[in-house]
């Protein structure tokens, strides 16, 4: 009998590991189906800190992956170095319990051996359960939950114990899928007192506090706009951008910021990433490639409080103190508590942030601009009873001027950027405010339905052909029940994953010329052949008459509660390779051609984000092609698979991972029609 009750018991914590295990994800959960990407890790939001290196993804905006793109343009435009809250309290009148890092390291948080054990940390939708809020719009389509507590298997060395009895229960909303609200991500942080807790379950009689008493929790984020530009404009420095002007908007308590001129370059203007040398090239008349110039920082970003619980003066939705901490521009490996060691000094911090680092209090402080800057809100005082507990609720945000702007800058000049990033960023945040003010919830786009592109198969004429179902017209709006997907918008790009977004068509719902009862079907004829694009789908309405969720909101667009049209995300719907304009496959080797033959750097086929192409026109699929240099030493082999199309892109690269050198190579060409051989040049 004790055998069999040890077998059951074992059963049952092997059931209670696995269900524990499982709520862990991992440390790093990805946000990347939208347009602004983030990190959130155990205890705070952002990649591992790294004295303001990027290590990952950091409120990137517009969103892509590196390895998307063949060519360095500077990388992903990321804003923020890491984020989220320092804790502390007093354990008594005379004695600080513990302050915590959860903002730029967050060590003291981990699955095991840390003083606060990780209890849950995982999206709570699996996969696509949530997109489009279909199974509960009062949060956001991508929910990240994470759970903190105190741990009491923790040793430390002196066996203080110096902890906080606390859980920390965090929600991490974002709506990736619909252009109006793609653009911010909400933290809801509740903080709960479990000392009761703690005391029923230890027995070694350590000191565990009761009240948290004058509790402060200080938001401290490292923004900066943003690594792309500056990595582009300053290579020779280190990372993390110290161009940045960081503004307080008391209105509505926001802490914002923008790409702004460094004052170190009298003669530059670098305001939002301005580079002239950026861009996408432009094919000139004398045949020369010339760069159109862009803003590599043509956003605003920003931290902005939305709710916090009374503090000690019954002060609801209160930020005690901002201003900003400037980082060592050498090497900045502890933020505002840079030279604060103990923790009653850094206590001394949350309770008065003049006592940080490098202390900042306005704009217009000669650090500003010329450092790396931490912005700081600070709240509390606060007393934490037993099984009492606070909330505290805040927005990242991120949003500016289209890329098609971006990278026009003869026709937007600085100051113009200025406003329109600014406007367009503004309408975010009172965005935000609207989505948290009405329980999560805000007017929501239809959903888009996923595609396909083909080439022509019907005729020798060149054209992308798109095609996708209408299973998404079906889908009820969350708010109101009714089906009120209108039509769809065909977007297309030739340059890079995040635009510029040029529309190609319209298509309404049930249009004859495109739908056939059961497929839809555009072609899209105003491509070249050989060329490469990028196709989004986004689904749109017609809007409402009026909110039924909240009548009494006022939506700036119509000035009343009637509802304006609403639109998908492009970027919850894009392509992330190129497609190339082709022909059908040939079956017969005679029409062959290496186009262009010589090949000059800089005079073929631009394939967008990877520089010139070598094309092998009007191929047989499936086929290989072998590329030898005139001793016969393999190069390169491509094996060509079928329904590819008459088009096959070579960028120079031997299949050892280099470019080749200038010189005559032989090219092979084998399939079931034939083979076809001959020579190609090539000009560095």
């Amino acid at each position: 009998m004790k055998v069999r009750n040890k077998y059951y018991l074992f059963i049952i914590i092997y059931f209670l590991s696995v269900t524990l295990f499982a709520q862990v994800e991992s440390s790093n959960i990805l946000l990347t189906r939208g347009k602004l990407w983030q990190t959130v890790q155990f205890a705070k939001s952002g990649p591992a800190y790294s004295d303001w290196a990027k290590k990952g993804f950091g409120l990137d905006w517009p969103g892509f992956d590196q390895n998307w793109v063949k060519e360095n343009i500077g990388g992903p435009a990321s804003h923020m170095s890491t984020g989220g809250f320092y804790v502390g309290c007093m354990r008594d009148a005379d004695s600080v319990l513990s302050v915590e890092d959860w903002s730029i390291y967050g060590s003291s948080v981990s699955e095991a051996g840390t003083k606060y054990k990780i209890v849950e940390h995982q999206k709570l939708f699996n996969g696509t359960e949530n997109h489009w809020l279909q199974s509960n719009p009062n949060v956001g389509e991508e929910v990240v939950e994470s759970v903190w507590e105190y741990n009491i298997n923790y040793d430390d060395e002196y066996q203080l114990k110096r902890m906080l009895p606390i859980r920390v229960k965090r929600r991490v909303h974002q709506w990736s899928g619909s252009k109006s609200d793609e653009n911010y991500i909400i933290h809801e942080y509740t903080f709960f007192n479990i000392s009761d807790e703690i005391k029923s379950n230890v027995t070694d009689g350590r000191f565990v506090a009761d009240t948290l008493k004058d509790f402060y929790a200080m938001l401290n984020y490292g923004l900066h706009s943003n690594s792309r530009a500056w990595n582009v404009l300053f290579p020779s420095y280190t990372q993390g951008a110290r161009n940045t002007l960081l503004r307080y908007d008391a209105a509505r308590k926001l802490i914002q910021g923008n790409a702004f001129d460094n004052p170190a370059t009298p003669d530059v203007n670098e305001s939002f990433g301005k580079a002239i040398f950026m861009g996408p090239l432009i094919r000139q008349s004398d045949g020369s490639l010339k760069p159109t110039g862009e803003y590599l920082a043509p956003a605003f970003v920003g931290v902005k409080l939305l709710y916090s619980s009374p503090d000690k003066s019954s002060k609801e939705s209160t930020i005690r103190e901002y201003g900003w901490s400037a980082g060592n521009n050498t090497a900045d490996w502890h933020g505002p508590f840079d030279g604060i060691g103990s923790d009653e000094d850094r206590y001394q911090v949350l309770k008065n942030i003049s006592n940080v680092s490098n202390y900042v209090d306005k704009p217009t402080h000669e650090l500003m601009t010329n450092s790396r800057m931490w912005s700081i809100m600070t709240f509390g005082p606060y007393d934490i009873a037993p099984s009492d507990s606070i909330k505290i609720v805040f927005a990242e945000i991120v949003n500016g001027i289209p890329y098609s702007q971006a990278i026009d800058i003869d026709n937007y000049p600085v100051n113009t950027v200025n406003t329109l990033s600014r406007n367009i960023f503004r309408e975010t945040v009172d965005r935000v405010q609207l989505t948290f003010d009405n329980n999560l919830n805000h007017p929501d786009p239809p959903a888009a339905p996923k595609f396909i592109v083909d080439y022509n198969r019907e005729d020798e004429s060149v054209a992308n052909v798109l095609y996708w179902k209408p299973d998404m017209e079906s889908l009820a709006d969350p708010d109101d029940g009714e089906n009120d997907l209108a039509g769809y918008i065909i977007y297309r790009s030739n340059y890079l994953q995040i635009g510029p977004w040029n529309v190609v068509d319209t298509v309404f719902v049930a249009e004859q010329e495109y739908f056939d009862g059961l497929e839809y079907k555009y072609v899209d004829s105003s491509v070249e052949v050989g060329e490469s694009y990028y196709y989004a789908l986004t689904a749109f309405d017609t809007g409402r008459d009026s909110w039924n969720i909240n009548t009494s909101v006022k939506f700036s667009e119509t000035n009343s509660n009637r509802v304006p049209p609403l639109e998908s995300s492009i970027f919850a719907n894009r392509m992330i390779t190129t497609f190339v304009a082709t022909l059908p496959p040939k079956e017969t080797m005679d029409e062959v051609l290496v186009v262009p033959n010589p090949f000059v750097i800089g005079q073929g086929s631009s394939r967008p984000g990877e520089g010139d192409q070598i094309q092998f026109v009007n191929i047989p699929n499936p086929c290989t092609i072998r590329i030898y240099t005139i001793r016969g030493d393999i190069v390169k082999t491509i094996n060509v698979s079928k329904d590819v199309g008459a088009i096959v892109s070579w960028n120079q690269i031997t299949d050892f991972g280099q470019f080749v050198t200038s010189g005559i190579y032989i090219y092979h060409i084998e399939s079931k029609f034939g083979t076809k051989i001959g020579k190609l040049a090539i000009v560095r």
